[in-house]
């Protein structure tokens, strides 16, 4: 990986020396222009651009044993045929997250981190999603710890993070201000990251709010 592709920054509170590569995905004016019609269509308003000012960080898992399958998963600008769960609700776009934690705990950026990625029912306009390799019960300890390191990056970064959720405990927020779908037959069915990771995740990092569920 070409030097200047690589940013490090070390962070004595957590321990970790936190590696970001850029690795990005292909984020043309087209796909641009499909998130703004998301946003349209599912938040029934039209800004300028796809900015966001974050207010949460959502933890996922891809359901994919490798870094290339989850990378290509992202890259398309369009979704596939494949994700019939989400496909034909009138928008295209296909999912996306600025950030990528491969198994061994090396950290990805796909995209701007301010910018909207399609990741979370209900919530892109406020959340920065981070992805995690693998499935619900193998994600590993290096995985954790870098998302630990990531996630106290980002609300150093942004002071307007409150929260800190897994995609699981979207839901917990259709009663919130921060809930934007317009549409109430657009709900799926998540399990990630697993309780025990978020578990983890909290312990360590106590200051962020978690999801409002009864």
């Amino acid at each position: 990986m070409i030097k200047s592709l690589l940013l490090i920054l070390t962070f004595f509170t957590t321990g970790y020396a936190l590696e970001i590569i850029q690795k990005p995905i292909r984020f043309s004016e087209h796909r641009k222009q499909l998130t703004l019609e998301y946003i349209q269509t599912h938040y029934g308003f039209s800004p300028a651009d796809i900015t966001i000012v974050p207010r949460m960080i959502v933890i996922h898992y891809t359901a994919i044993p490798t870094l290339k399958g989850s990378f290509d998963a992202f890259d398309n600008e369009e979704l596939p045929a494949s994700r019939s769960d989400i496909s034909g609700k009138h928008t295209t776009v296909n999912v996306a997250v600025p950030y990528l934690v491969d198994r061994d705990g090396t950290i990805y950026q796909l995209m701007p981190e301010n910018w909207m990625g399609r990741h979370v029912i209900g919530l892109n306009y406020s959340s920065i999603g981070i992805e995690n390799v693998g499935n619900l019960g193998d994600l590993t300890p290096k995985q954790l710890q870098a998302n630990i390191a990531l996630i106290d990056h980002l609300t150093k970064t942004y002071s307007s993070i409150e929260y800190l959720i897994g995609h699981s405990e979207y839901r917990c927020f259709e009663k919130s201000p921060l809930w934007l779908e317009k549409d109430r037959s657009y709900r799926t069915e998540k399990e990630d990251p697993g309780e025990k990771f978020m578990l983890d995740l909290r312990i360590t990092l106590p200051a962020l709010k978690q999801a409002p569920c009864p």
